[in-house]
């Protein structure tokens, strides 16, 4: 069954320019004293109009991934090995400039968490979304950069008249994220990674951008990926779920798989953490104990020492099982 899919994985790479696939990718971060593996040896597939949920807890890597993806990660982070293949390109492998001049903000957009401090305080709303259109969309006469820029706006439910000669200070941080979101969406990209999108947004205006992000997939075909700790946020958002734990994608699932009958028994222990409203059950179940120091990670299941379930097997690496056409790291569907 894993050599056949990593066959499907060859021909889809021949055949389909529209897919977004991600084969082997492995991060790491170096520092004078360590290496830390952020990113294990991860793949999946994006199709058209499909939206993938990155799910896991605080220091997982699964922000790193999309960091990785937009060629964006810091001085000491490196790619070690993996391919982003793209309208037949690996993306991780032509010039930096040349994905600048073609992909970045054009065909791969990414809303970074706490993407509401990256705004100029010097500069008006209005003068920093034109020069990102300037910069980006040089296509485009100047002459319709003010409508597209009230089209954003509008798309996050802010009123142009009122926040285009604003500048960041005199903003709330809802409204500042909501920015965030529309600066990331003005060159009209293909492809969006939304690092948290809804951080400090109140429930009514989550409800808003998840709709916003929904129907961006639905009419413009638009690929999603969304990177969150909250798994209750994207149910009805995205058709697949990457659920990561310490570097590596544990499992693979369709949505309705992953909430109805979760495969990894750390996928089990994360939905059953979720509160639920009518449940009667007054104590909050929470997964025991700490993950593993990446820098130091030891051979095995990295979640044997947590899981409820382990056994001596889990000593050894878990290769990738298949259960129908969804993926689980465990030895338990040997």
């Amino acid at each position: 069954m894993r050599k056949k899919f990593k066959e499907n994985n060859d021909q889809v790479s021949e055949t389909s320019s529209d897919k977004v696939i991600i084969r082997d990718l492995s991060i790491s971060y170096k520092t004078r004293s360590r290496t830390v593996v952020a990113v294990d040896q991860m793949s999946f597939i994006i199709n058209d109009a499909e939206g993938i949920g990155i799910i896991g807890e605080s220091g997982s890597g699964k922000s790193t991934v999309g960091y990785g993806i937009m060629r964006s990660l810091p001085e000491n982070g490196l790619v070690e090995s993996g391919t982003v293949l793209y309208e037949s390109t690996d993306l991780l492998k032509i010039p930096k400039k040349e994905f600048d001049f073609k992909y970045r903000w054009k065909k791969i957009s990414m809303v970074f968490q706490g993407s509401m401090n990256s705004l100029d305080p010097v500069f008006t709303i209005k003068n920093q979304m034109r020069e990102i259109l300037a910069t980006h969309r040089r296509d485009l006469p100047r002459d319709k950069h003010n409508q597209i820029i009230k089209n954003a706006l509008q798309d996050v439910g802010l009123d142009p008249s009122y926040v285009l000669n604003k500048y960041p200070h005199e903003l709330s941080g809802g409204m500042k994220q909501r920015i965030g979101i529309a600066n990331a969406l003005l060159a009209d990209p293909t492809i969006l990674i939304a690092d948290e999108p809804t951080t400090a947004l109140d429930v009514v205006t989550q409800a808003q951008i998840l709709q916003l992000l929904k129907k961006l997939k639905r009419e413009n075909k638009m690929k999603i990926i969304i990177i969150t700790h909250d798994m209750s946020l994207i149910p009805n958002l995205v058709d697949k779920l990457i659920i990561m734990y310490a570097g590596q994608a544990v499992e693979i699932s369709d949505v309705a798989s992953v909430f109805k009958k979760p495969l990894h028994p750390y996928t089990q222990a994360l939905i059953q953490s979720i509160p639920k409203i009518n449940s009667t059950e007054k104590n909050i179940r929470f997964i025991k104990g700490n993950p593993p120091d990446l820098a130091n990670v030891d051979r095995g299941c990295r979640f044997r020492y947590r899981c409820p379930k382990a056994f001596d097997k889990c000593d050894l690496d878990p290769p990738d099982f298949y259960v129908e056409e969804n993926m689980v790291k465990c030895w338990l569907y040997e």
